[in-house]
C-alpha cells in the first residue's frame, strides 16, 4: 500500500509543471536513480517509487507513470490536487 499523501505530494508540483515529463525526470535523478534519454520512438519505462509508467517516448511513458500513480489516490486525496 502507498501513503497516499507521499504519492500526492510526488504528482502535485509534477502535474503543475511547465514540463511533466522534464519535472518527473528531475524527481528520479534527483532521488538517486538513472534517466536515459532515448530517441522519441523508442519504448520507454519510468520506474519510481514503486509505480511504473511506460511509453513511446519519454512524454508518454511519463504520461502512463502520472496515471498510474494517480490511481493509487484515494477519493480525498484526488480532490486536494483539483
Amino acid at each position: 500500500m502507498f501513503d497516499q499523501s507521499k504519492v500526492r505530494a510526488l504528482v502535485e508540483p509534477i502535474l503543475n509543471a511547465s514540463d511533466p515529463a522534464r519535472a518527473l525526470q528531475e524527481h528520479v535523478v534527483s532521488a538517486g536513480g538513472n534517466w536515459a534519454d532515448p530517441d522519441s520512438t523508442d519504448l520507454f519505462e519510468i520506474s519510481f517509487v514503486g509505480i511504473a509508467g511506460i511509453g513511446f517516448g519519454r512524454e508518454e511513458a511519463a504520461e502512463h507513470w502520472i496515471a498510474n500513480a494517480i490511481t493509487q489516490l484515494s477519493i480525498e486525496q484526488l480532490e486536494a490536487l483539483a
